[in-house]
């Protein structure tokens, strides 16, 4: 069952003005953080392409299934393949490419 919460005088009032007050400010806050999310997709997707054409030379059965984020150490961007092998794209461009238990098959 769900309880109605009751205030009483001009708390009512007070809560109302103040997120009415925050409500530009708020929004402008969200649209920014969307283009931030469209950029951020675009440029994944940019690194994504020069990735699967790295893998086509070293599997060409091999695909990208799943953008795991960021390393462990913060340094640089971690994808999964079909096929268990982890691609790694550090901050100074490098790329590490490792089997399904982490050993490096590639470096450069």
């Amino acid at each position: 069952m769900e309880e109605k919460v009751e205030f009483k005088g001009d708390l009512l009032k007070e809560i109302e003005e103040k997120i009415e007050k925050g409500k530009e400010r708020r929004s402008r806050i969200v649209q920014e953080l969307f283009k931030l999310y469209d950029r951020v997709r675009e440029l994944e997707g940019e690194l994504e392409e020069e990735i699967t054409e790295l893998l086509k030379r070293i599997d060409e059965d091999d695909f990208i299934v799943e953008f795991y984020g960021s390393t462990l150490e913060n340094d640089g961007l971690e994808w999964w393949t079909k096929r268990g092998k982890e691609i790694r794209v550090w901050v100074d461009g490098s790329i590490e490419v490792g089997d399904r238990r982490g050993k490096p098959i590639l470096r450069g």
